[in-house]
């Protein structure tokens, strides 16, 4: 079954990310990951926090953020997992498709600005910029609205 990787990070996108989703399983049946990335709190800020509330913080502030999408895919009987990582958005999104057998990546069509032309900008450009700099035969496919 193709597996499908699809970033999460505005909620207020909820309503396109889930026409891009429902638009991508249409007749073919596919495993949904939605996926959150937190980026860390700064040392100056986490090191009054507990490793265990740090871990909650970032749990429940990536889970809020993906509530909006998975109210739509339900309506919609689009079945999904929803997952919250911490770290660099491009890099975690990457690292978390290859880590599920090269799952396809979903991101909105690519900006056409200089900023996208340097990998700078919205973290679809980010992610398109990391998968061609290492660009093997194991990198997951990247597919556009």
């Amino acid at each position: 079954m193709r597996q499908l990787v699809v970033p999460v990070g505005d909620p207020d996108d909820a309503t396109h990310i889930a026409e891009l989703v429902v638009g991508k399983v249409r007749g073919e049946p596919a495993r949904v990951h939605l996926l959150n990335v937190q980026r860390p709190l700064p040392k100056h800020i986490s090191q009054f926090f507990s490793r265990a509330d740090l871990s909650d913080l970032h749990h429940e502030t990536g889970m809020r953020a993906l509530q909006p999408v998975t109210a739509l895919l339900d309506r919609a009987g689009v079945t999904h997992e929803e997952h919250v990582m911490v770290g660099k958005p491009a890099e975690a999104i990457v690292q978390f498709a290859e880590s599920h057998g090269g799952a396809e990546i979903v991101l909105d069509d690519e900006p056409q600005g200089v900023l996208s032309v340097f990998g700078l900008g919205s973290i679809g450009s980010q992610v398109r910029r990391l998968l061609v700099r290492h660009h093997t035969a194991d990198m997951p496919p990247v597919s556009s609205a």
